[in-house]
């Protein structure tokens, strides 16, 4: 017979009471194993529902009116319920801290920031945290550098207004000279400027350029491209989170997940479609438009930067996660991500 770890079956418990106590509240009525098993997304068969509920009130934290097979909490019921409710309170607050400090020291620094919340994201959920960089057309360039790398070949280097930066390789002669009125030309064109719009202000810009700097006109094109080619980035951590979940028989969900890791393009297309959503996004299974999430849920929303919204994070899990959990650590984290991009201004 097969064993069930002690851990488990603690928690076990504790969510069948939590759901006893939160349906009691709201009926006022004794609960019974199938309402547990229909409205709280318990993925127990019924005899172990009801097995773990004699358990429960063998030690004392639920009873049973004589005219039902239903339980309602006792005293001792009640009070464990208040203390996971206020371990939670107290834990939600230290996280926050916790949060906030990290964020803190690493204020220049944009992309360890969002890969860290990408982590964090699946630490505090136990499945898979994923943070999209902010936008390219809501995102303004603030420095364009040049760095020599040979005779033939510069290395362009990107800063963006919310801190992210993006490097490209292009062929160009130029001579050091050359590479100075590049490089002020572009900046005092393209401070400001959204990078989705650069490309068409580098190409408007050259017509006024002096006509006989060819070499320095030809290089500016090519940085055209790659402001115009520049894509969407996104952080995903935890992948194999979602491998300890006892739903699963095989690994196609995980793969589907390594591959969004791998092909990032792709997954990047789909939480894009969040992109307009307000408040917090959640889609379910079959709701998801790629066959690859089919047996997966997605929890996102917007973080923004100047009260709009420049980026989505979220939580990729099972169908049977704890959806108000996962809709409150998504919500919390947007909220220290949205004070981060505030502070940088």
């Amino acid at each position: 017979m097969r064993q069930i770890a002690l851990e488990v079956l603690k928690e076990r418990k504790s969510k069948i009471l939590s759901a006893i106590i939160y349906h009691y509240i709201k009926t006022g009525k004794p609960v019974g194993s199938n309402a547990l098993i229909e409205e709280y997304n318990i993925s127990l068969s019924p005899a172990a529902v009801r097995n773990l509920m004699a358990d429960l009130e063998e030690e004392g934290f639920l009873t049973h009116p004589h005219t039902s097979a239903g339980r309602i909490p006792t005293d001792k019921g009640y009070r464990a319920y208040v203390d996971t409710l206020v371990k939670l309170q107290n834990f939600a607050v230290e996280e926050e801290e916790r949060l906030k400090k990290e964020y803190e020291q690493k204020h220049n620094e944009t992309e360890v920031i969002l890969s860290e919340t990408s982590r964090i994201l699946s630490c505090l959920s136990q499945y898979t945290g994923f943070v999209m960089t902010p936008k390219t057309q809501y995102d303004a360039i603030r420095n364009v550098e040049f760095v020599q790398i040979s005779q033939e070949e510069l290395l362009v280097v990107m800063l963006t207004q919310s801190g992210i930066i993006k490097h490209k390789r292009v062929e160009a002669s130029l001579t050091q000279g050359q590479i100075n009125k590049l490089r002020s030309f572009l900046n005092d064109k393209l401070r400001g400027v959204s990078v989705a719009q650069a490309s068409k202000k580098i190409v408007a810009e050259i017509k006024n350029f002096k006509q006989n700097e060819t070499a320095i006109l030809a290089a500016a094109e090519k940085v055209s491209d790659i402001f115009y080619n520049i894509q969407d980035d996104v952080y995903i951590d935890g992948t194999s989170n979602v491998v300890a979940v006892e739903d699963f028989n095989d690994f196609g969900p995980i793969k589907s997940l390594i591959r969004f890791n791998e092909d990032k393009e792709k997954f990047i297309k789909v939480i894009n479609k969040d992109f307009s959503s307000s408040g917090i996004n959640v889609k379910i299974g079959s709701e998801n438009t790629l066959a690859e999430l089919k047996d997966l849920s997605v929890v996102t929303t917007v973080y923004k930067s100047d009260e709009y919204a420049v980026g989505i994070l979220g939580i990729i899990g099972p169908k049977r996660m704890e959806y108000e959990k996962m809709m409150s650590i998504v919500s919390k984290v947007s909220e220290i991500l949205n004070d981060f991009f505030k502070n940088k201004k």
